[in-house]
């Protein structure tokens, strides 16, 4: 039960769209189909959102427990960096990367790249309504 409703709220806007996740201050959608990581940021920038951008181990924790099938996230190999999606600077030191692709998807345990044709499920994230 959310805040709203044991409030007495008959109807109140949900922070995020139907079938998205609220954690913290994002709202998150996880796919269920495989698709390469430019058509997952395609069908987030449609919806107003953006391949995840992961900002700290407790999000990236939320996430491992939504998913088990390994989502492409919004990181990206830019020469021989990584980049996130909306600009934001990658910190090595936050999460460590394996693999040689260009771009990333989140494993149980790890972040891994690879190559951006390989297909599989993604997860999108935007601001929470306010």
């Amino acid at each position: 039960m959310s805040i709203l409703a044991s409030k007495g709220c008959i109807k109140c806007e949900s922070p995020c769209p139907e079938e998205w996740l609220l954690y913290g201050r994002k709202c998150y959608y996880f796919s269920e189909e495989p698709r390469d990581w430019n058509t997952g940021r395609q069908y987030c920038h449609t919806h107003e959102a953006a391949l995840a951008v992961i900002q700290s181990q407790k999000e990236l924790e939320f996430m491992f427990k939504f998913t088990r099938r390994e989502p492409w996230i919004g990181l990206r190999r830019v020469g021989d960096d990584f980049h996130w999606v909306n600009g934001d600077p990658f910190d090595p030191d936050t999460f460590a990367i394996s693999g040689m692709g260009e771009c990333v998807f989140v494993e149980p345990t790890r972040l891994v790249s690879t190559e951006c044709l390989a297909t599989r499920p993604w997860v999108c994230s935007k601001m929470a309504y306010t």
